[in-house]
């Protein structure tokens, strides 16, 4: 793994914060966080000021007018979404909102992750328009969806779309398209999740007639709207920043029963810490581990291992006793989700012939369609390759790619899209359904173009760090204003620091299979030494290259340690290297 430590921030830059240390100036400058108002914005997220007009989004007020014209003829709605967790989220959010403003006919639909795939299917479009369906509204899907919106405009079935994936230079003929990402869309920020965009709408929409009610619901809505961000890996930057923020303070006191039961299942145990005084987001002990790592799997493990309409029911049941149930069978799929991960990793593992190539491309037919994404994410980050990952089903291939920041998914799947039955996805993450017969034509195609655009690069990991830091640097101090920069995640990842010349004053493996490394260390400043305590997770391969005396510089996040009434600071070790002399 590289190392990079970020540019110093120029004394000009230094010179025009005064009122902050050189350290957090030096993180808001990594950030890119350059002006008094993108700070204060940033330190300070605003329920009032901080959210943009959902009706600055094309088609929003076409879709309004639509939907309403459903309240008011009493028409059946479906709420369509997609499996994941922000398909999941986005789906109730919509669906909460709609039986708010009084359609009393609403149902929601979300296909099967294996056998119907991504976005609008033709059968599912069929089947609502028997049941008498007159209004489809997408959630996390269908911007591309041309073919299936055409059959659904010739039976009469009238489509709104609300979506966060890119679109193409043409958009289905629908009666409204909701999706920043199209042209000409005034917006001004793009990096909404799917829940995020159809808050947008039902915010849009509780604000239209129904004003008595819209300040409480918009508000109850967040903790969906931040759980869904965080778990699609959306930046937590500019608008996502206040949602996710505001979105934490309300899942703390959650009014949605499966999340209660979620949280109690999963052993976190929400408090507010400190309650807004002045309208500010409410300060509480959960953060975007608790919704990217803890609660979002478990959501994500109901498409996965069997069908999301679980995970539905869950955040929309009145029955208390029916989420205790669904809470724990959420949380037991998403226990035989990781063994069965595992299990296909190892395969995944043994098929690779050749770890040098430019890309990894591997398939078994025993494979779980829903869980390719994840074991191409874990083969990526352990080799720091563009990875595919597909099985079969019949005659069809299903894949999920993944990819490192100088590899372009969405480019590659052009070059044989020809080939495929459809695709999608982003840069980073994308998909594909193809016949098997075109699978070697397919597979030639990628390492070709893989070849091209890598063959000269070298492909080692880069870990970026923030800033290098000193003795005087460790302690309470800096820590508590570090905790400023929360909630952390993309484009604003908890900051990582260097530290330089420590020695090892005793070491050893913790956890189950010795996977962690736990150290004692000392941190020398010319007279002045201190012992620091340091964990690194998943580092306990290291122990057997290093030995007490030895000097190392070590790459860390700071960690609390709290137990019994007090607080250690400590060292989360990201990466470690023996000290050049």
């Amino acid at each position: 793994m590289k190392w990079q430590v970020q540019s110093k921030a120029p004394s000009a830059f230094l010179e025009k914060f005064p009122e902050y240390s050189p350290l957090i100036t030096q993180l808001l400058y990594n950030r890119g966080l350059k002006t008094q108002k993108q700070i204060d914005e940033f330190f300070n997220p605003d329920y009032h000021e901080d959210f943009h007009d959902p009706y600055l989004l094309k088609g929003m007020k076409k879709a309004v007018k639509r939907i309403f014209k459903a309240v008011k003829k009493k028409e059946k709605v479906c709420v369509y979404g997609d499996f994941d967790a922000d398909g999941i989220c986005a789906s109730t959010l919509l669906y909460l909102a709609f039986k708010k403003i009084g359609l009393e006919n609403v149902e929601s639909y979300i296909p099967d992750r294996e056998k119907e795939n991504h976005g609008l299917n033709e059968n599912s479009i069929k089947k609502l328009a028997q049941k008498g369906i007159k209004l489809i509204v997408t959630v996390d899907c269908a911007s591309t969806d041309f073919k299936e919106v055409k059959l659904a405009n010739s039976i009469g079935l009238d489509i709104i779309i609300t979506d966060h994936h890119q679109v193409g230079e043409k958009n289905p003929k629908v009666l409204a398209l909701i999706n920043p990402w199209q042209k000409d869309d005034p917006y001004p920020f793009k990096e909404l999740s799917g829940t995020g965009v159809a808050y947008k709408l039902a915010w849009a929409l509780l604000s239209f007639e129904k004003k008595e009610i819209e300040e409480p619901l918009k508000k109850w809505l967040l903790d969906l709207v931040a759980l869904a961000t965080v778990a699609d890996v959306m930046p937590i930057i500019g608008e996502n920043r206040t949602l996710v923020k505001y979105g934490l303070g309300v899942l703390a006191q959650t009014q949605i029963l499966g999340l209660q039961e979620l949280m109690k299942v999963s052993r976190v145990e929400p408090e507010i810490t400190q309650s807004s005084i002045n309208g500010e987001a409410p300060s509480t002990n959960l953060n975007t581990t608790t919704l990217g790592f803890t609660l979002g799997p478990r959501l994500n493990a109901a498409s996965r291992m069997g069908h999301a309409n679980i995970a539905f029911s869950l955040l929309t049941t009145q029955d208390q006793k029916k989420a205790e149930e669904l809470a724990l069978t959420l949380n037991q799929k998403n226990t035989e989700r990781q063994k069965v991960t595992a299990i296909i990793f190892k395969e995944y593992m043994a098929d690779i012939e050749d770890f040098d190539l430019e890309i990894f491309f591997q398939g078994r037919p025993s494979w779980s369609v829903g869980l390719l994404g994840l074991v191409a994410s874990k083969i990526r980050e352990k080799y720091y390759r563009p990875v595919i990952a597909y099985t079969e089903i019949g005659n069809i291939i299903h894949a999920s790619c993944r990819t490192i920041p100088e590899f372009d998914l969405m480019e590659m799947i052009k070059k044989a899209k020809h080939l495929m039955d459809d695709a999608g996805g982003h840069k980073a993450s994308a998909g594909f359904r193809a016949q098997k017969e075109n699978l070697d034509e397919i597979k030639s195609i990628f390492k070709e173009f893989a070849l091209e655009k890598l063959k000269d690069q070298e492909l080692v990991p880069v870990l970026k760090i923030d800033t290098e830091l000193f003795l005087n640097d460790i302690g309470w101090p800096n820590y508590d204003q570090i905790q400023k920069f929360d909630p952390f995640g993309k484009n604003n990842l908890e900051p990582r620091f260097l530290i330089k010349g420590l020695e090892i004053n005793d070491l050893r493996t913790v956890g189950k299979n010795d996977k962690h490394l736990k150290m004692n260390l000392i941190c020398f400043d010319g007279d002045r030494a201190r012992n620091l305590k340091g964990i690194g997770f998943n580092l306990g391969e290291k122990e057997g290259g290093l030995k007490k005396g030895d000097s190392i510089d070590v790459v860390f996040e700071f960690i609390l340690n709290q137990w019994n009434g007090t607080r250690e600071l400590e060292l989360k070790i990201i990466d470690i290297k023996l000290s050049k002399l």
